[in-house]
């Protein structure tokens, strides 16, 4: 009976949390959105087309939608991709907050598509991460109608966003984390993340562990297999990840998440780098926030400059690991050469040792003579 009463009220205060949550994001989208369109004139390389509001369905069928940033290229211009996962604390925002951030992105020459999920509490976190990865999936399928560069397809996100992209890049990686999740990974393949004030953490001793964790969770809350891996320092996430670039600040109120990770990943011998801002003025997730604003043009440089640099070096492995292949093939293709003519010289041999020799006309006299004599 105890346990009846705990679950109803367990229920109770979730569905009070997510009305104010809701009722939160409400006001807080609608600015953002506002905010969105009186930018007009955004100083770029490229000049931007906008697909918006995409439907589709996740894989239970639910709708949700992405847009769709495209730089206007000379044809036949391969386009490198950025995947992009809006935050707001799995609890609030939405893509349409990202709209700006969306287009200064594309202005520098990337097809950009920005994905959204259901939110906390309607959605637990692992459903969050499987609609990320439907959306992923649609994008995959729709990169044949556009020319990209495959070897340059990157993931960058924000805040709640970062913590479920580095999940999504280390699903595709492990079985151990897809069983405890529950659901498939997508099957894109990041050269590099960008994350920019990272919600990595969604469970320690702070106020966001205390306070939102049953949101973020529901009813995965009591599923042990799933809470061992809700540690994004377990070895399943960190040793599956990709090379990691870090971005945040001393107004972030989440610095320290990003600085404890991007540590732990530097540790575990992680290609990772961090950019942090010691302007006090620059807030959570600035660079998206305020992406025309010249420290979130430095940020946004650097990190793209650190995108094309992984993308080239990880060719360059391919590359290595392919030419060893073929070094390996043509050196046991020699080997067995080799081995196929000492056998045949060995056969010539021993056909040889068994023919008899031909009697010469001295042998026979000298056996005719030892016979009269």
């Amino acid at each position: 009976m105890q346990t009846t009463n705990n679950d109803f009220l367990g229920c109770l205060k979730r569905e009070f949390l997510r009305m104010a949550l809701e009722n939160i994001q409400g006001r807080q989208l609608q600015k953002a959105i506002d905010k969105a369109q009186k930018v007009e004139n955004i100083d770029s390389k490229y000049e931007v087309e906008e697909i918006l509001n995409n439907p589709y369905m996740n894989r239970s069928e639910v709708p949700l939608a992405m847009d769709i940033f495209k730089p206007i290229v000379p044809d036949g211009q391969e386009l490198p991709v950025i995947v992009y996962i809006h935050g707001g604390g799995l609890v609030l925002g939405d893509r349409k907050m990202s709209r700006v951030f969306g287009r200064v992105l594309a202005g520098y020459g990337y097809l950009v598509f920005s994905i959204e999920y259901r939110l906390a509490p309607r959605a637990n976190s692992a459903q969050q991460l499987d609609d990320v990865c439907a959306g992923m999936d649609l994008i995959g399928r729709k990169l044949v109608d556009f020319d990209v560069d495959f070897g340059r397809v990157f993931l960058a996100a924000e805040s709640a966003g970062a913590y479920l992209a580095i999940y999504v890049a280390a699903m595709k990686e492990s079985k151990k984390l897809q069983d405890a999740i529950g659901y498939e990974p997508t099957r894109m393949r990041f050269a590099a993340l960008g994350l920019v004030s990272g919600m990595f953490y969604t469970n320690r001793p702070d106020p966001i562990g205390f306070f939102l964790s049953e949101q973020f969770y529901g009813d995965k809350i009591t599923d042990k297999k799933f809470l061992k891996y809700m540690d994004p320092e377990n070895s399943e996430i960190v040793d599956n990840l990709p090379p990691a670039f870090f971005v945040t600040s001393r107004g972030d109120f989440l610095n320290n998440y990003t600085l404890m990770y991007h540590k732990k990943l530097k540790k575990a011998g992680k290609k990772t780098k961090l950019i942090y801002y010691g302007d006090e003025e620059l807030g959570h997730a600035f660079v998206m926030l305020q992406p025309l604003s010249k420290k979130s043009k430095d940020a946004l440089d650097k990190m793209l400059d650190w995108f094309e640099q992984k993308a080239k070096e990880r060719i360059d492995e391919l590359k290595e690991t392919e030419n060893a292949k073929k070094q390996k093939i043509t050196e046991k293709t020699k080997k067995e050469e080799s081995k196929t003519g000492e056998r045949k010289e060995a056969n010539k041999a021993a056909t040889k040792s068994r023919i008899p020799r031909k009697r010469t006309t001295s042998t026979v006299n000298r056996s005719k003579n030892k016979k009269e004599a």
